[in-house]
């Protein structure tokens, strides 16, 4: 279809349409009209021409009003002619480039003032996997060790490789912490018995609500008995190893001013066999035992940094054999009760100590009940920044494996200071003072033992450590027993 814009040749516009005759007609009007008509018309053309009016000379408004009256009446508006649009109006744009954008003013930089230092440069960074942190950790040492037990002397060097993570949820609500360890020995000159060692263990949190936690805890242990320990085996030349197992939950609820908690603890024990200097191997294995104890604890939330509470206990030791090799039915029942006091000082001061009283009857009416008043407690102290103080009490009943005896008692004091030298070098040193008193005819005996080490971190995943402990025994009677034990080596953590 051809288009209907017509060209007039004599003046080259373009035919308009019928609204732009209007507007020469009127423009004609204007120029012939005298005065007030003709500024009439030139009125009604400005409007016009800016699409105020239309070519009635009525406003936009004015027209839509005429029209919604025509409607009301049912008279049909007369539909020649759109209605005037509200003429556009476009904002001023933005040049895309300026000064300020092709060439912008730099400022300067402030490294010193806002650089931060790392409170830890050499803690290990971890691995993330999933939700979960883990920080592997490997270390090799060549150690020495000389063990004295009264009667015997030996002395070993070896290689010493700990395989060591730890993994940790990143969780909003909840946290779970699995720890693993793995220890190997290899002897390479001396004699004496190899020592690997293997634990396991897990412990979730669950933060029920604002006022309940729960928490579930599962722990494995494996070794060979300590040559130390009060039912180590005279004159073995290897102890017999000791697969021990734990789990336990407990349960804390807040009622107004007071803190409850209720705890539920299993665990089972088995025992190897040892090897005697004769060369023949002794069976343990009715020493292997089950035990349970249900803890409940309250304590009074003062709102202040002191918090005393009570705790009582109840406990069974149920061994597989009823009557062991000397014939002793040693299973039994334990009852604890202790008071104390807590203190939560933030990071300079956290810790508790108890008082308390603890009894252990066994079945068989030949073995007198082991009977004790304990003190129980631990504290951590850090009197400034990098130097950390830990300090324990703690006061356990021991079964015995010897006829005619019921066990024994043991108080101990442990401490440890690690202090930071430099941002690269840590020391550590530690103690134990010890005392077993014997219910029967076993001599007491005191123990009494040291510990430095020393860790130098040439970057954040590679140091060099070593270490030294001793451990010295006073039996009354006379006989003494000591061990020492030195190790240097590398660590390589991520």
């Amino acid at each position: 279809m051809a288009s209907s814009k017509r060209v007039f040749e004599s003046t080259g516009f373009a035919a308009s349409p019928p609204r732009a005759g209007l507007l020469i007609l009127a423009a004609v009007a204007c120029l012939s009209a005298p005065g007030e008509t003709r500024a009439q018309a030139l009125s009604n053309e400005d409007l016009l021409l800016r699409g105020i009016t239309d070519d009635g000379g009525l406003s936009a408004a004015e027209r839509r009003r005429l029209l919604r009256a025509a409607e009301r009446i049912g008279e049909d508006p007369v539909e020649d002619e759109p209605v005037a649009e509200p003429p556009l109006i476009l904002e001023p744009i933005e040049p895309v480039q300026s000064a300020d954008t092709t060439n912008p003013r730099s400022q300067p930089v402030a490294v010193q003032e806002n650089r931060r230092d790392d409170p830890d440069p050499f803690e290990p960074v971890g691995i993330r996997v999933g939700t979960f942190v883990m920080r592997p950790s490997v270390t090799q040492q060549i150690a020495y060790e000389h063990d004295n037990d009264g009667t015997e002397t030996t002395s070993r060097t070896y290689s010493r490789t700990v395989l060591d993570t730890d993994i940790e949820s990143d969780w909003s609500r909840h946290q779970l912490v699995i720890g693993a360890e793995q220890v190997i020995d290899k002897t390479i000159s001396g004699d004496g018995a190899e020592d690997p060692q293997t634990s396991v263990n897990a412990d979730l949190r669950l933060d029920i609500s604002s006022t309940t936690t729960a928490d579930l805890s599962f722990d494995y242990q494996f070794g060979r008995e300590n040559q130390t320990d009060a039912n180590a085996i005279n004159n073995a030349i290897a102890q017999a190893e000791v697969h021990t197992f734990d789990a336990s939950a407990s349960l804390t609820h807040l009622f107004g001013s007071w803190r409850g908690t209720a705890t539920v603890d299993g665990g089972r024990t088995t025992f190897g066999s040892a090897e005697l200097s004769n060369g023949t191997l002794l069976s343990l294995s009715d020493r292997n035992e089950n035990n349970y104890t249900v803890t409940l604890r309250a304590g009074l939330e003062t709102g202040s940094a002191y918090r005393p509470f009570v705790e009582g206990d109840f406990g069974q030791i149920i061994y597989d054999d009823t009557l062991d090799s000397s014939g002793f039915a040693r299973s039994s029942s334990t009852y604890g009760l202790r008071a104390g006091v807590a203190t939560d000082f933030g990071e300079k001061l956290t810790g508790e100590v108890s008082v308390g009283y603890a009894q252990r009857d066994i079945d068989d009416s030949r073995l007198e009940p082991i009977k004790a008043f304990t003190i129980d407690g631990f504290a951590t102290w850090s009197p400034r920044r990098g130097t950390n103080v830990l300090m324990g009490l703690s006061t356990s009943l021991e079964d015995s494996t010897t006829a005619n005896e019921s066990g024994s008692v043991y108080y101990a004091a442990t401490g440890e200071i690690t202090h930071r030298m430099r941002t690269d070098v840590q020391a550590s040193v530690s103690g134990v003072v010890g005392w077993r008193d014997y219910v029967g005819p076993t001599p007491n005996q005191t123990v009494v033992g040291a510990g430095a080490g020393l860790t130098w971190w040439l970057n954040r995943y590679f140091a060099v450590d070593g270490g030294v402990t001793y451990e010295r025994r006073f039996n009354d009677g006379g006989t003494e027993e000591d061990d020492l034990f030195v190790g240097v080596g590398v660590k390589m953590q991520r």
